[in-house]
């Protein structure tokens, strides 16, 4: 009896693990999807960005140094955005092993 209780405790931890790392990988995968979208939207305005200073080269050059501390700003900030992209491609391939091993 006492190993009975024993196994269906073991069970319901099991299942509760697995459960939340379903809910993880669910989330995770939302923020992937949620920062792809995000990329390619700031793609396409640094796009029209880049085609409204070919138009005015003077007043991009002007415009481009005053914002200089802003754009590199912008590039580190790129680089840690991405760095949590990669980390979260990751968790999902982890989590993904994870769940299998509970199968």
């Amino acid at each position: 009896m006492y190993e009975k209780n024993k196994t269906e405790r073991y069970m319901e931890i099991t299942n509760k693990t697995r459960n939340k790392l379903k809910e993880r990988l669910k989330a995770t995968e939302k923020w992937i999807e949620h920062f792809l979208d995000v990329e390619k939207h700031r793609s396409i305005s640094k796009k029209a960005l880049k085609a409204l200073n070919k138009d005015k080269p003077f007043l991009g050059f002007i415009f481009g140094t005053i914002y200089l501390p802003t754009r590199i700003w912008d590039f580190i900030s790129d680089i840690i955005w991405w760095n949590r992209y990669r980390k979260c491609c990751k968790e999902v391939e982890l989590i993904k092993k994870e769940l299998e091993s509970y199968e």
